[in-house]
């Protein structure tokens, strides 16, 4: 017996079925969005997930920590775990070091494919950075300082201080190209992304940096664009150095009315009205409450005949 044409064979049916039985769709109700929203209790505390996400306890950063809550994370665990963090992957190239991720960011090359050419196939630095961005808007040539090279070679040049894509912008908008590879962006949004930071001796990138103070990274970024200071310059008007106990000061979040004087404010969330401050702990003694004076009694005359009083004549 033959079947009409475009009709599924039923024993074909039949296996597909049995293989969804045995494989549920595990994406389905995974992520559970109401246990990381309201009032989140841990550590006998009732906070909201900003909160949780500036408390000093907390390892990841807001989103991670939105992410187990609905995951079904016990709340102390999902704010006290840290991240599984991967080697910061470090090269230089033309006498300036940066991350991996810089230089992605440098070469317009994504990150992605930039470490599957090192880790994957086993290029070297140099020669995954050869060969180039994906697509041909990085790829155009472009004439500067007397030479002709793709726009993506111009990103990582020692003389480049934009990167690909601002240099690109600026080419497309009419700029001469030599001011458009070296005129340092008026905005760096991705301030910290790209390369280490040094201060008290140490160097490490900006998200390391908030890990090590306990200020979010958006933080101390927005402080170091906003008055042009130096990593160690933000961090101090922070109210944060290395020397500092960390049982010195805490950060906090709280509402207006809660603010104490000395109170350092990092950052604030107008949505929710919370504020984040850096308190420092002052042991000072209970003030003592005044003693009231106890009202004296009038004497109470002693009980029997008293003796006649003298007139002032005699």
């Amino acid at each position: 017996m033959t079947r009409p044409p475009n009709t599924p064979n039923p024993e074909t049916v039949a296996a597909g079925a049995a293989a969804a039985a045995r494989t549920p769709d595990t994406r389905m109700g995974r992520y559970d969005w109401e246990k990381a929203r309201g009032s989140i209790a841990a550590f006998g505390e009732s906070k909201s997930l900003g909160a949780w996400a500036n408390d000093p306890r907390c390892q990841v950063k807001k989103e991670a920590l939105r992410t187990r809550l609905a995951l079904g994370w016990d709340p102390e665990e999902a704010v006290t775990k840290p991240k599984h963090e991967l080697p910061t992957l470090q090269f230089t190239f033309g006498e300036k070091t940066l991350t991996l991720r810089g230089w992605a960011e440098q070469s317009g090359i994504k990150y992605h494919t930039l470490y599957g050419r090192i880790r994957t196939q086993g290029l070297s630095f140099e020669e995954a950075l050869d060969k180039g961005p994906d697509g041909d808007h990085f790829r155009q040539p472009v004439t500067a300082f007397g030479e002709t090279k793709p726009l993506y070679r111009w990103g990582v040049d020692p003389r480049a201080n934009a990167s690909t894509s601002t240099i690109r912008k600026r080419i497309k908008a009419g700029w001469n190209p030599q001011i458009a590879i070296t005129e340092e962006p008026e905005n760096r949004s991705t301030l910290g992304t790209g390369q280490p930071y040094s201060a008290w001796g140490q160097r490490m990138s900006l998200p390391d940096w908030g890990r090590l103070s306990g200020i979010p990274e958006e933080v101390i970024r927005g402080r170091m664009h906003r008055h042009e200071l130096t990593l160690e310059s933000a961090l101090h008007s922070l109210g944060w150095t290395p020397e500092a106990s960390a049982t010195a000061t805490s950060l906090l979040t709280v509402q207006v009315h809660q603010l104490q004087p000395g109170d350092l404010i990092v950052s604030t969330e107008t949505s929710s009205g919370e504020i984040t401050v850096r308190r420092h702990h002052v042991d000072t003694p209970a003030p003592q409450r005044a003693s009231r004076p106890v009202p004296q009694k009038p004497a109470t005359p002693p009980l029997g005949p008293q003796p006649a009083r003298r007139s002032a004549g005699r």
